[in-house]
Order: C-alpha cells, then sequence, then structure tokens
C-alpha cells in the first residue's frame, strides 16, 4: 500500500502516524510515518478489507476504507488533511 499525506495548502506533511487494521478487527496491526516527502508505504496481505487512519498533530484524523481483495493495487492513496479546529493552519 502506497500513499502521500498533504496539508489543506498541498504541502507534504511529514511525520503522520498512518494506522491500518483489518476492517473485521478492533486492534491495529500495522503502523507507519510518513517520509519527508509525505509519503508512505506499508505492505499488507491481500484478500481483505481495511480501515486507515491517518494521524497528525493540529489536524483533523482521516479514516478511509480500502479493500485489497483481488491484490494490491498499484494506485497511490492521497490523503489531504485539514486543520483541527482551534489548531493552527
Amino acid at each position: 500500500m502506497l500513499g502521500t499525506v498533504f496539508t489543506e495548502k498541498a504541502y507534504a506533511l511529514p511525520g503522520a502516524r498512518i494506522r491500518i487494521r483489518r476492517s473485521s478487527e478492533k486492534k491495529f496491526r500495522w503502523e507507519t510515518y510518513t517520509n519527508s516527502r509525505g509519503e508512505f508505504a506499508l505492505r499488507i496481505p491481500q484478500g481483505n478489507e481495511y480501515e486507515i487512519v491517518v494521524l497528525a498533530k493540529g489536524f483533523t484524523d482521516q479514516t478511509n476504507a480500502v479493500s485489497a481483495k483481488s491484490g494490491i493495487s498499484e494506485d497511490t492513496a492521497v490523503y489531504r488533511m485539514q486543520p483541527a479546529s482551534g489548531g493552527k493552519k
């Protein structure tokens, strides 16, 4: 799974925390952080539905459902974070 995280102003967001779990489970099984270009890569088993949560200080958490039923897609997920209310912009 590949992805990039941006701020609301389209700047790369380094250090964002990416947590992934199977949709049927409560416990997160995989975790990584974005690099200096806001990119992340994480290998997850195919054949399941997953929930991805992106967390970054000063921004609202973002949750996304992803299907890996037919194999890992070459597509790159893009997340544009929104400032948390009262947070720095």
